[in-house]
């Protein structure tokens, strides 16, 4: 930032009360008028960036929101909930429906309801739905839903979406939990968590099947995802699978191009209003919420309106999600509100009102205001009112207030994680929107840079509240990261010898907690014990209390008398089961690794025992008494009056306290008392397309006698051709099987089951492989192409191979062509292709400005290269500060002119270097 820039929005500052901004508040000419909180600010003047062209549409400047006609009368509920006594009589109502609409529901004799959950429409009316399980096991399509009237007597309605009995769906999986909870996570690009694979009857389709259901949440190719998953539990095939997410698709200014955006309407009518996080939308300066005949929102330019809208949102959004997966939080008053955004003011600002955020642009108008930082830090101050005190009263008030809108910034910033081509996480404050020039508005890790408070004195109660927020930053980032770690920006301390980082995340937990214990006036003094409190209450022990304290001594606020310290170590100790679920037949018995591990004080004798044994079933111990911090083996063994379905094993730890897990263990029926067993004469087969190849598959009696089975495939595409010869047979004998591609399959491996089916059903899978008949080969491509980079800095770029024909490829990676002074690796140098490698190039001080092209070589069967263009630009000189150390031939700005140091020296007030031309000599152009 030009120091004469920041001088003019430093000018601008006042301690406003009522509207918290991103630096300063807005000139009085342009500024929207305070206002209580939930009341809407006048509109003001249209944007200097520009309206935008694109979608906007929503009510006339004349036109009055919400306004009640003349003379209303208040609105009447329409209808008050059922007595009691109507509830028990529906109840039992819906209770004689079930057994006497038994056929029309498909029940089965392995059926059974769990008693419902109720609701009440208009008019009283009740509707009670009733979860349906099979042989133990939820049926995903079965639930029953059964309607009455008012006084629960009379049966309205009855429906389920099952649309077949379930008589012939077994309970015993051949499929592996392991392996469906494989096949699910392979659906998305990434995967951030997976909810463990549970048996579930799958009825909602027209035939009825065991699966494995699973939800998995992460990104596919369109954004985030939270994929609920359904895989056939006998053949490993995906039986359903649908997705929570709904995304509108923005093109962004400062998030890459595309975003996905959560929007709302319908084909013909969207709005940029997020009906999952209440109250959150986007709109324009005067209040009207963008709409449009598509999903699709902006153009990608920094100046139009929509494309702020998508960057906002996008933002706010992310911001929401930060506050609930890190920091516990629901939405960002804690009772599950948002706030409305309006981009386009004409004001170079943001600012949080009171009710929402209204975003400005930078004091050039070539920018708006919607970084992902100087939204999150809007946001902030809205999580900042809406804990206990509000806002408060005080200096130090305001400046916690200003900090927190900064941490939260930064906290979405590394929640989204974007890479260094876009609005990367750091902890510099609106870098990316050059609000008055290039260059952050502040310096969490060095706030002294930029003229802000890093360490805490008495003169802090005193300053403007943007610059003792500074205090409050530097904390926050050296607990986050510390001092000095490798890869992060070094951090001066203010007291002692340094400190070490938590991370960010845990950081955020820490002051979310601490926020939680605010009370009014706010002032360092208090903060520091309510985060030491924090840190006491979220994590026993005594490190994380430490780090703490410690961080709060290296920015130099003191510790208060009645601050806490480490807590008195407890005995305690945790138990732990390898596998939390087991599958077993009638009769069988299963063995699960037990651990236990100290967490707290010394070791201590544990004896083990088991609750919630089903009958005929016993659990057993070995050994049954073990130290903390040793291991056990448990079994479970069955028998033939164990009755089926899923049974919940509480295996408890007694000892100084008493620890518990859960085994849930799925009990399935006994063998038939005719069965047979079924083979391939192979596992896996790889065959060309339009050619043909055979197996051999034979089946043996197991038990009883022979009987008649039935063959099939599953898990093949229709292009694919699977028959036997012959299709029916008796067991003992042999069969056939032929497998025959089309042109059209494609070129991938498939699990394929060969189902035998008679008085039971048994399978053997295949592994089926169609070739590409075509030589391998690839493709290569740079992510991103091309990239400038000043002198002295590292910059990277990512290598993606993909496959294009024939099978997957180990490759190597080379690169050429480096600048002078500069190297260039790839990481990792040995990949397949459909793989990605990191290529990072490193340079120095003395890398001559100029546009290089780098080489990378990709060398397998075949070979391929792709140019990475990168154009180095000279390091900007830093401006001269006081007090700091220079050294013999250290370069410097000062007013507009550039100097070199002639002798190492401190730098104090008073020495700018036209004034000691001893330290300091004018450089020339061209030297």
């Amino acid at each position: 930032m030009k120091p004469n820039s920041r001088s003019r929005v430093a000018a601008l500052l006042t301690a406003a009360l009522s509207v918290g901004a991103l630096q300063g508040v807005p000139p009085a000419a342009a500024s929207p008028a305070p206002h209580p909180v939930g009341q809407a600010p006048a509109a003001i003047a249209p944007a200097a960036v520009g309206q935008s062209a694109g979608q906007s549409a929503g009510q006339s400047a004349g036109q009055s929101a919400g306004q009640a006609p003349p003379h209303a009368q208040p609105e009447v509920p329409p209808y008050a909930p059922p007595d009691a006594r109507a509830r028990a009589r529906a109840l039992d109502s819906a209770d004689r429906a079930l057994s006497a609409r038994a056929a029309d529901l498909r029940t089965g004799d392995g059926d059974a309801f769990r008693r419902p959950a109720v609701v009440f429409g208009p008019r009283g009316l009740q509707y009670l739905t009733y979860e349906r399980l099979h042989r133990g096991l939820p049926v995903y399509g079965g639930d029953v839903i059964v309607a009455t009237d008012r006084d629960g007597g009379s049966v309205l309605a009855v429906t389920t979406g099952q649309r077949e009995d379930l008589d012939e769906v077994g309970t015993k999986p051949v499929v592996t939990a392991e392996r469906a909870r494989a096949t699910a996570r392979d659906l998305l690009r990434s995967v951030t968590g997976q909810t463990a694979p549970r048996l579930v009857v799958h009825a909602a389709g027209v035939r009825p099947r065991l699966t494995w259901e699973t939800v998995v949440t992460g990104a596919s190719a369109e954004g985030p995802s939270k994929l609920h998953v359904y895989v056939d539990a006998a053949d490993g095939s995906i039986a359903d699978r649908w997705d929570d997410v709904r995304h509108g698709i923005g093109h962004s200014h400062y998030n890459g191009d595309p975003v996905y955006l959560d929007t709302s309407g319908s084909p013909g009518s969207y709005r940029m209003t997020d009906l999952t996080r209440p109250g959150l939308s986007c709109a324009a300066p005067n209040g009207t919420v963008f709409s449009g005949e598509d999903d699709e929102w902006g153009n990608g330019s920094a100046t139009d309106l929509e494309t702020g809208c998508v960057d906002a949102l996008f933002a706010a959004q992310h911001a929401w999600d930060m506050a609930r997966d890190w920091l516990g939080r629901n939405g960002f008053t804690g009772d599950g509100r948002g706030f409305p955004i309006r981009v386009g003011q004409n004001f170079a600002n943001a600012t949080w009102t009171g009710s929402g955020v209204w975003i400005g642009r930078n004091e050039s108008a070539t920018r708006q205001l919607t970084s992902l930082d100087v939204v999150g830090h809007e946001y902030g101050h809205a999580i900042f009112e809406y804990t206990s005190g509000g806002n408060g009263s005080g200096n130090e008030s305001h400046a916690l207030n200003e900090s927190t809108g900064d941490i939260v910034g930064a906290l979405t910033e590394h929640y989204v994680n974007h890479p260094p081509e876009l609005d990367e996480a750091d902890y510099l404050v609106g870098e990316e929107v050059e609000l008055a020039g290039p260059g952050p508005i502040r310096n969490m890790y060095d706030p002294a840079s930029l003229g802000d408070t890093a360490c805490y004195t008495d003169d802090v109660p005193n300053q403007n509240s943007y610059k003792a927020a500074g205090v409050q930053n530097h904390w926050f980032y050296l607990l986050a990261e510390g001092n000095r770690t490798v890869g992060k920006p070094q951090s001066p301390v203010c007291a002692g010898e340094g400190v070490n980082g938590m991370g960010i995340r845990k950081a955020g937990e820490i002051y979310m907690t601490a926020l939680n214990l605010k009370t009014v006036p706010w002032t360092y003094a208090k903060v520091r014990l309510a985060t030491v409190q924090a840190a006491r209450a979220l994590y026993p022990g005594c490190a994380e209390l430490r780090q703490v304290k410690d961080t709060w001594d290296a920015v130099g606020v003191p510790a208060s008398d009645s601050e806490p310290g480490c807590p008195p170590e407890s005995q305690d100790f945790a138990v732990n089961l390898a596998e939390s679920n087991g599958i077993i037949d009638q009769g069988a018995s299963t063995t699960v690794a037990l651990r236990t591990r100290t967490v707290g004080g010394h070791g201590q004798y544990v004896d083990l025992s088991a609750e919630g044994v089903p009958e005929g079933a016993t659990v057993a111990f070995s050994p049954n008494r073990i130290s903390s911090d040793a291991d056990s083996t448990m079994t479970v063994t069955t028998s033939a009056t164990t009755p089926p379905g899923v049974h919940t094993i509480l295996v408890r730890g007694t000892g100084t306290v008493s620890r518990t897990a859960s085994y849930r263990l799925t009990v399935t029926p006994a063998a038939p008392q005719n069965d047979f067993s079924v083979a391939l004469d192979r596992d896996q087969i790889s065959v060309d397309r339009e050619t043909t190849a055979t197996l051999t598959l034979t089946t043996a009696t197991t038990a009883g006698a022979p009987q008649q089975v039935a063959l099939t495939a599953v898990g093949v595409p229709d292009s694919v051709s699977v028959t036997f010869n012959p299709a029916k047979i008796t067991t003992g004998q042999s069969a056939r099987v032929t497998i025959h591609p089309s042109k059209l399959t494609p070129y991938i491996g498939y699990p394929v089951t060969i189902r035998a089916t008679g008085a039971s059903r048994r399978t053997a899978a295949l592994r089926l492989t169609v070739r590409d008949p075509r030589p391998d080969d690839f493709s290569v491509t740079l992510l991103p192409p091309k990239a400038t980079v000043e002198a002295g800095n590292v910059i990277s770029t990512t290598l993606r191979t993909s496959t294009v024909a024939g099978g997957r490829q180990r490759v190597t990676v080379t690169v050429g062509g480096a600048p002078p002074n500069a190297t260039v690796t790839a990481n990792p140098a040995s990949i397949d292709s459909d793989s990605y490698s990191g290529i990072k190039v490193t340079t120095s001080a003395a890398t001559p400005p100029g546009t290089y092209p780098i080489t990378v070589t990709v060398t397998g069967s075949v070979t391929h290269s792709a140019t990475y263009t990168l154009t180095v630009v000279p390091r900007p000189v830093p401006a001269w500060r006081a007090y700091t150390a220079y050294r013999p031939g250290d370069v410097v700005a000062y007013n507009g002119s550039t100097y070199r140091c002639l002798t190492g020296h401190t730098s104090m007030p008073g020495w700018e270097p036209p004034r000691a031309p001893a330290l300091w000599a004018p450089v020339r152009r061209g030297g």
